[in-house]
């Protein structure tokens, strides 16, 4: 069971590219300064990111068919910062995974495309798709634009992994990094001074963090970052054994463009919607010929 504080810790935890941080600066600067942020209405619904598509690719309309047709392949839009638990605007992996699961269930359902364009996001959105990938029962292909940090860990182990153009699609971000925000000066200008009390005998609880606070980040590379940063990795060369390794800063951190990332060993190819669709029905092809 974690204190405010520790969930702080993991929550700030994050594995996403500088390109997409940056983007939420102006809002967190808003939130710090007390500004109010829009809330939506009732009538606010996330937007789809799942559907199912024929073989020729054409999206299947649930009211014209109430049962899935033989041969559907199932597609979830993986986009944006990336967290394990959805909210009212944000899709999370749980929510994302569950359905991957009852594509893998349906038995008109010959194989899984994801389609990915995101910086990264939480560590702790990891998970979900990993256990996924080790029980699902039919091919996943991964076609991407942007595909960075935490969306690398997460797409890695598919069947395939593809950059949908040789333009704007990116790849890499391998590394791990954290925020940490210090309230205190914000709180002692508004006359609130905080006392944090420890038992005699948990000295070393949250003992990295405040001294991270203090600027002094070692212990909380140590102990948080490097170990995540590590078997990212490793978990990375075991999924891609062609894998360039010898290539400046390949596993530190570096974004490739998609010629680059298929000549290091990082993606399968480039292809566009209809050839990833082809793709998944290769698969699938192949699966079933092995499995007769």
């Amino acid at each position: 069971m974690f204190t405010d504080t520790e969930s702080e810790i993991l929550s700030s935890t994050w594995a996403l590219s500088e390109q997409h941080a940056q983007a939420w600066l102006l809002m967190v600067a808003q939130i710090l300064q007390g500004k109010n942020q829009p809330v939506p209405t009732k009538e606010v619904q996330k937007e789809s990111r799942s559907f199912i598509i024929d073989q020729h690719g054409n999206p299947i309309d649930p009211e014209e068919h109430p049962h899935t047709p033989n041969g559907s392949i199932g597609v979830i839009k993986i986009a944006g910062p990336m967290i394990k638990t959805g909210n009212w605007w944000r899709w999370g992996a749980e929510e994302l995974m569950a359905i991957a699961h009852n594509f893998d269930r349906d038995p008109n359902i010959i194989g899984h495309l994801w389609l990915n364009d995101s910086g990264g996001g939480s560590v702790n959105a990891i998970a979900p798709y990993r256990q996924f990938q080790k029980k699902k029962t039919k091919p996943l292909v991964s076609l991407a634009d942007m595909s960075a940090s935490a969306n690398i860990y997460a797409n890695v182990g598919s069947d395939r992994f593809f950059a949908q153009n040789n333009i704007s699609s990116m790849f890499g971000s391998i590394g791990v990094m954290a925020t940490i925000f210090d309230y205190s000066g914000w709180l002692k200008a508004m006359g609130i001074e905080e006392h944090v009390i420890y038992a005699v005998q948990s000295s070393f609880k949250h003992k990295s963090y405040n001294e991270a606070l203090k600027g002094k980040y070692e212990n909380f590379k140590k102990e948080h970052l490097n170990p995540l940063a590590i078997q990212f990795q490793e978990f990375v060369k075991s999924q891609r054994p062609k894998l360039k390794t010898d290539v400046e800063g390949i596993l530190e951190g570096k974004m490739f463009y998609a010629e680059e990332a298929l000549e290091i060993g990082l993606i399968d190819g480039i292809m566009d919607f209809e050839e990833a669709v082809e793709q998944v029905k290769f698969l699938a092809q192949v699966r079933t010929y092995m499995s007769n």
